[in-house]
C-alpha cells in the first residue's frame, strides 16, 4: 500500500512525532509513524562497534528501501512537450482549488508553443486561427475509491463517468466552407491529419497522415510498412503494401489495410512508358478518424469513449470527458486519449518543512498542547458530565463580569469596576492582544497566589505561567504593565480580587499558538459552568496565506465525556479518512491545509493537527504535445545514519537496527551494552530470536525508537523481513523466530 502524498502530505508523521505526546504513536502501524501519508520523519541507524556483521547495514538499507515504497515521490518530470504550471505570482494553487481557480481558460500567452495561432494554409483554405484549452472546476481533494488503489485515501483529482475534464478549441478568424477541407493537411494540437473527407457535420481524418511520392518500381518506407506500386494506369493505382495488394483506387480514394490502418491515393501521376517514369502521391493513417459533430470521435468505426466534437464554419471543439472514473493523483498522470497531445500532472502539496503540534491531550483533565505553552482547558470530576474550565482547583475565567455591587466590606477603585475578571486564589486567566500580526501577538496567563485585605493593606500576587513577570499589588493605585497592557486592580476583599485591563485591544478567551494559530475558548466567568457532556466547540482559526492572524480558515474541535468520566474530542468539522483500524486523518480545506489526526483506537480519543502557518501549495500542471511524463518517484533520499552520529537526528523518529553488543543506540534503548546472556535477560531475546520493540521515551529522540534486532546477525535479518512484510504496531514489542510467523506480543 502506498500512499499517494507527496513532498510531506504528512499523516500523522513528519514533525509530528516532534516534541509531542505519544498517543498517535502508540497505536500506529509500520510504516508509520516513520512514514503516514507520504511523508517520512525517520532516520534509521545502523550499529558500527566491533565486530558488526556487514548484515546489519544491508537491512538497514532494506528498511529505507521499504520505507520509500510508502512515501509519495518528488517532482514531476515532463520531457518533451510543453508545461505549464497552474500558478501566477500572487495566487497559487492550493488545497480545495478547482481546476480552473486560477485560470478559467489557456491560451497562448500561458502556452505560446503548444497553443500559439497559426494558419490553416492547404488547398483552397487560408485561414488564421487561435487555440485554447478550457479546464474544468474539478477540486484537488483527498477522495477514497474502490477503483483507485484499494480505497486508500488519496489526495488528487477524481471525475466521475461523463464529468467534463477540459475543453480544446481550434477558432477561424473567418468562417470557412467546409468542403473545402477535402484534400487538406488540418493542423490540430500541434500535429498534421490529412482530411478525407468534409461536409456540414462530418470530417474525416487519418490519424498520423503523411505525405509521399512513390515511383513506379520502387519501394518506400512509410510508418512501419513497405509499400510499392502494383499496378498503375491513367486514372488508378493499385498498392502493394507488405504482400497487401490493395484494390484500385483512384485520386483521394482510400482503403483500410488488413491491420486497422489506412492507405490514400491523393493523386495519380501516370506516364507513358515512352514518357517517363509513374508516380503516386500517396498518405498512410494509422487510423481513420470520424468527426460528426455532436458525438463521440469515432476511429475506424469504434467510439473513443468521453471524446466528443463539435465544429461549424467557425471552428472546432474537443470535449473531453471522463470515461467511467478518470482520476488525476501524484501517481497517474492522464492524457486525452486519440490525439495523446494534452496531459494533466499533480505533483502532490509542498509544505513547510518545520510545522507546529497543537494536540488536545485527553483524561480527567483536557489540556491544549502547544509549542509555546500548555493550557489545561477542562477539568471533570468522577461520575459527572460538569467540567469547569481549568484544572482540578484551578478555574480558567475567560470572561469578563461588570460587578453590579461592590464586594461586601472591600476596597475599591470606583473607576474600575467594569470590563474586568472577577476572581479568586488559585483562579487562572487569559489576557491576549488583538493583533493580524503574530509579532505583535502577546499573551498573559497568569494564576493568583494571593489575595490578602486588611484595610488598608492590599497584597494580590499573580504568578506568570509561561513567563517571569510575576506581578504584585499592594496598593490599589498600583496599575503595572505587562508589554502593552496595563493591569489594574479594581477592588479586593477577603476572597476575591477584580482586575481590569488597558491599552490593547484584548480577548479573554483566546490562545494563540507559536506559530499563529488561533484557538477561541469558550466564554466563562468565574462561577459559570460547561456541561461537556453535551459538548463544548473549541474553534481553531488558521492565519491566512499572507500571515494575518485570525484571517484564514477556522474549523472546530468538540470535547465531550467518555463513559467512564474523561474527556476527549469527539468530533471535529474537519473530514477525515481511515489509515488502518481506528487511525483517521485530515486536511482542513484552505490555502493552509493544516492536517487533523484522530486516534479513536481507545475510549479517549488522541486529536493533534499539524499546523504550517504559511501556505501550502500544489504543483499542478497542464502539458501540450508529445511528451513523457515521470512522478511519484521516492523523495525519502538517503537515511540512514551510523550509531555514532545519532545525536544529529535527535527529533526524528528512529528504526535502530541491530543488538546493543554492536549498536550504541540500541545499547542506550535496553539499559547498555548487552551482549550474550546479558542481552537475553534484559530483552528475554535468546538464541534464534528476534525483537522488534517501540520505544516511546528514550534517551535518543523525542520521538519513537524502534528497536530491529535479532540474537545473532542472522536473527536481524528475520526482524527486518518480518517488519517489512506484516502488521507492526510500532508501539509494542514482538519476539519472533522466523520471518514468516507470527511472532509474539511480549509487552
Amino acid at each position: 500500500m502506498k500512499f499517494n502524498f507527496r513532498k510531506i502530505s504528512a499523516i500523522a508523521a513528519s514533525a509530528l512525532m516532534t516534541g509531542m505526546t505519544m498517543g498517535i504513536a502508540a497505536a500506529a502501524n509500520y510504516p508509520a509513524p516513520f512514514v503516514s501519508g507520504g511523508v517520512a520523519n525517520v532516520a534509521v541507524v545502523y550499529g558500527t562497534g566491533a565486530g558488526v556483521s556487514n548484515l546489519d547495514f544491508v537491512q538497514a538499507g532494506n528498511i529505507q528501501t521499504s520505507l520509500s515504497e510508502y512515501v509519495s515521490g518528488g517532482s514531476v518530470v515532463v520531457e518533451g512537450g510543453e508545461a505549464f504550471t497552474l500558478e501566477k505570482t500572487s495566487n497559487s494553487f492550493n488545497l480545495g482549488d478547482s481546476l480552473n481557480t486560477i485560470y478559467a481558460d489557456l491560451d497562448d500567452e500561458q502556452m505560446e508553443g503548444f497553443l500559439a495561432d497559426g494558419t490553416y494554409d492547404d488547398g483552397d483554405i487560408d485561414e488564421d486561427y487561435t487555440q485554447k484549452i478550457t479546464l474544468s472546476g474539478q477540486t484537488l481533494e483527498i477522495f477514497t475509491d474502490s477503483d483507485y488503489n484499494d480505497k486508500t485515501p488519496t489526495l488528487g483529482f477524481k471525475w466521475t463517468n461523463g464529468d467534463n475534464i477540459l475543453d480544446y478549441d481550434m477558432e477561424f478568424d473567418n468562417a470557412i466552407v467546409l468542403t473545402d477541407m477535402n484534400d487538406t493537411d488540418l493542423p490540430l494540437m500541434g500535429k498534421s491529419y490529412y482530411v478525407l473527407s468534409a461536409t456540414d457535420d462530418v470530417i474525416e481524418l487519418l490519424d498520423s497522415a503523411e505525405k509521399v511520392v512513390l515511383s513506379e518500381g520502387e519501394s518506400v518506407t512509410v510508418g512501419g510498412k513497405t509499400v510499392s506500386i502494383e499496378y498503375i494506369s491513367e486514372t488508378e493505382v493499385k498498392f502493394n503494401v507488405d504482400g497487401e495488394i490493395t484494390d484500385k483506387m483512384s485520386d483521394h480514394d482510400y482503403e483500410e489495410l488488413d491491420d486497422g490502418s489506412y492507405i490514400v491515393a491523393n493523386e495519380v501521376m501516370y506516364a507513358s512508358k515512352e514518357s517517363g517514369v509513374s508516380k503516386v502521391e500517396f498518405s498512410i493513417g494509422a487510423g481513420k478518424m470520424t468527426l460528426q459533430t455532436g458525438e463521440e470521435i469515432e476511429v475506424n468505426d469504434e467510439d473513443v469513449d468521453g471524446l466528443v466534437v463539435n465544429f461549424d464554419t467557425g471552428g472546432i471543439n474537443i470535449e473531453w470527458n471522463s470515461d467511467d472514473e478518470t482520476f488525476l493523483t501524484e501517481e497517474d498522470a492522464i492524457t486525452m486519449p486519440l490525439f495523446e497531445q494534452i496531459s494533466l500532472t499533480f505533483g502532490g502539496l509542498d509544505f513547510p518543512s518545520s510545522p507546529e503540534t497543537i494536540s488536545l491531550d485527553n483524561g480527567e483533565t483536557m489540556t491544549l498542547v502547544m509549542d509555546n505553552y500548555e493550557l489545561p482547558l477542562f477539568w471533570i470530576t468522577s461520575n459527572t458530565s460538569a467540567a469547569t474550565l481549568g484544572d482540578e482547583d484551578y478555574p480558567l475565567v475567560t470572561d469578563t463580569t461588570d460587578l453590579a455591587a461592590n464586594y461586601t466590606g472591600g476596597s475599591q477603585n470606583t473607576s474600575a469596576l467594569s470590563g474586568g475578571l472577577d476572581l479568586t486564589e488559585n483562579a487562572r486567566f487569559l489576557v491576549t492582544t488583538v493583533d493580524t500580526d503574530l509579532g505583535d501577538i502577546e499573551t498573559m496567563y497568569y494564576e493568583v497566589k494571593t489575595i490578602d485585605w486588611d484595610t488598608p493593606d492590599v497584597l494580590v500576587e499573580l504568578e506568570d505561567l509561561i513567563g517571569s513577570r510575576d506581578l504584585t499589588f499592594d496598593d490599589l493605585t498600583d496599575t503595572p504593565d505587562v508589554g502593552d497592557v496595563t493591569v489594574t486592580l479594581g477592588q479586593v476583599n477577603d476572597t476575591h480580587a477584580y482586575l481590569t485591563f488597558s491599552g490593547a485591544t484584548l480577548s479573554y478567551n483566546t490562545a494563540v499558538s507559536d506559530m499563529g494559530m488561533e484557538v477561541t475558548l469558550p466564554e466563562k466567568t468565574l462561577t459559570g459552568t460547561n456541561d461537556v457532556g453535551t459538548g463544548v466547540v473549541l474553534t481553531f482559526t488558521e492565519a491566512d496565506n499572507d500571515g494575518d492572524v485570525g484571517e484564514g480558515m477556522p474549523f472546530t474541535a468538540t470535547v465531550k465525556s467518555t463513559t467512564n468520566d474523561k474527556l476527549h474530542v469527539s468530533t471535529s468539522n474537519v473530514t477525515t479518512y481511515e489509515d488502518g483500524d481506528d487511525m483517521y486523518w485530515g486536511y482542513v480545506v484552505s490555502d493552509l491545509a493544516s492536517k487533523v489526526s484522530t486516534d479513536e483506537t481507545a475510549d479517549e480519543y488522541d486529536f493533534e493537527i499539524e499546523y504550517y502557518g504559511e501556505e501550502v501549495t500544489a504543483d499542478v500542471q497542464v502539458v501540450g504535445g508529445a511528451s513523457t511524463i515521470s512522478q511519484g518517484e521516492s523523495a525519502l533520499g538517503n537515511v540512514l545514519v551510523k550509531d555514532t552520529e545519532v545525536s544529529s537526528v535527535a527529533t526524528k523518529n528512529l528504526i535502530v537496527v541491530g543488538g546493543s553488543c554492536i549498536n550504541s543506540a540500541a545499547a542506550a534503548l535496553v539499559g547498555g551494552t548487552k551482549c550474550g546472556a546479558a542481552w537475553t535477560e534484559a530483552t528475554g531475546v535468546g538464541t534464534g530470536q528476534f525483537l522488534i520493540k517501540g520505544y516511546e521515551d528514550s534517551t535518543i529522540t523525542t520521538g519513537l525508537a524502534l528497536l530491529v534486532a535479532g540474537y545473532e546477525a542472522e536473527d536481524t535479518v528475520k526482524a527486518t523481513t518480518y517488519l517489512t512484510n506484516k502488521v507492526v504496531d510500532t508501539s509494542k514489542a514482538y519476539r519472533g523466530t522466523t520471518s514468516t510467523e507470527t511472532a509474539v506480543v511480549i509487552d
